[in-house]
């Protein structure tokens, strides 16, 4: 994370612009990544990529700024000046999904350099959100109705969820019938540029079962609720839940009754989110979801942060994390309160069964789902060519 904490930091600088970007001549094929911030999202679905593209003998990136999260507004508004230089220099540019208009800019990107490819990279389907929060605020209308369009002026979408590839093709395409937009399928891929400077694996030397529930809401607070009721009490004494979320997420802990069961710590800038999640000595950690159209479509980055420190996750089968598990080899599924709890035994009781699917569930995270030779040579020659 060093890395990109030193370049966010130059690409704020006053520094001259030929010291922030480096345009000179080359036979690559030019990336510029306008305006990714510093969280899950512009990590995976643009920083970590825009480094990793850069590496190679093919392609060139160029990211524009960094910007900070702002916890009070998550949402991504455009918020740097091109400059012509760079957009003569692109064959893409690559924005992160944007909910204010941009319709009249990205007509004139597309007037200023007719070979540019417009290319959105959406992280999730903000369309199938309904009244749900994004969150710490909701999604107005007229934001979604600003993504949309924005949507269709783009000639590439990029996503994580092959589901929510076919879903989003049609939604532009029917509503926008002289939209000429392809989509292309990304998945989300761990860097080890993130884990640079990363001490080693910390170990839970309690003698409880450290159970951890990242960001969870409401819904699932309830469900942890309603299945601790009907767990042994034997195997509820070994298990302590530790919880990191937001003083939203404590609230809700408050509203349950529940500060006396679960071991609640803050949630950190994205910037120190790994370490954070190291020192948190998990045992193990739930992925859940409901069965919902969001849900399908949603690519799951906490998946692949617990897989790297060797987590093994006890994950429904609604979760889009499920796709990438092999049952009772790099994880567990579960469906049925039923299912949860003998996962939970399993994990807690049988000797070395948590040490074995925390082992592979770290080869399978670094074979599957990292920028390896073989990822890197899928998107370059089939996306970005």
């Amino acid at each position: 994370m060093k890395k990109i904490i030193h370049l966010k930091e130059k690409l704020a600088s006053n520094s001259r612009f030929s010291t922030k970007y480096d345009l000179g001549e080359d036979d690559k094929i030019h990336l510029l990544y306008v305006s990714p911030k510093l969280n899950a999202t512009g990590y995976y679905r643009l920083i970590s990529q825009a480094l990793e593209l850069d590496k190679t003998n093919t392609h060139k990136s160029i990211i524009t700024n960094i910007d900070s999260n702002d916890f009070n507004n998550s949402l991504n508004d455009l918020t740097t000046v091109l400059d012509e230089r760079l957009l003569v220099w692109a064959d893409y540019i690559i924005f992160p999904p944007i909910f204010s208009d941009i319709t009249y800019l990205l007509k004139a990107i597309e007037a200023f350099n007719p070979m540019i490819q417009i290319t959105f990279n959406i992280d999730q389907n903000y369309f199938a959100l309904n009244a749900m929060s994004y969150d710490k605020r909701k999604i107005s209308q007229i934001e979604l109705h600003n993504l949309e369009n924005n949507l269709a002026c783009a000639d590439l979408l990029l996503v994580a969820n092959l589901k929510f590839k076919n879903f989003l093709h049609r939604y532009i395409n029917l509503r926008h019938p002289n939209a000429d937009v392809v989509t292309g399928f990304i998945p989300n891929l761990i860097s080890q540029i993130g884990y640079e400077s990363m001490p080693k694996i910390i170990k839970n030397d309690t003698e409880l079962f450290r159970l951890g529930l990242i960001k969870p809401t409401l819904e699932d607070l309830n469900f942890i609720k309603e299945l601790f009721k009907k767990m042994s009490k034997e195997l509820k004494d070994k298990i302590q839940v530790v919880c990191l979320g937001s003083s939203t997420t404590y609230e809700l802990i408050e509203k349950l009754d529940l500060q006396n069961d679960i071991e609640f710590h803050k949630t950190v800038h994205f910037k120190t989110f790994f370490f954070k999640l190291n020192q948190l000595r998990l045992d193990s950690a739930m992925l859940l979801a409901k069965d919902t159209t969001y849900n399908k479509h949603h690519s799951s980055y906490l998946f692949l942060e617990l897989s790297a420190f060797g987590i093994p996750t006890i994950t429904s089968i609604y979760h889009s994390a499920s796709n990438n598990i092999t049952d009772g080899v790099d994880g567990l599924l579960a469906s049925i309160e039923p299912e949860w709890i003998k996962a939970l035994d399993l994990l807690i009781n049988v000797k070395g069964i948590k040490e074995e699917i925390g082992s592979m569930a770290i080869k399978n995270v670094w074979k599957n789902h990292s920028f390896s030779k073989k990822q890197i040579q899928n998107i370059s020659q089939e996306i970005f060519f």
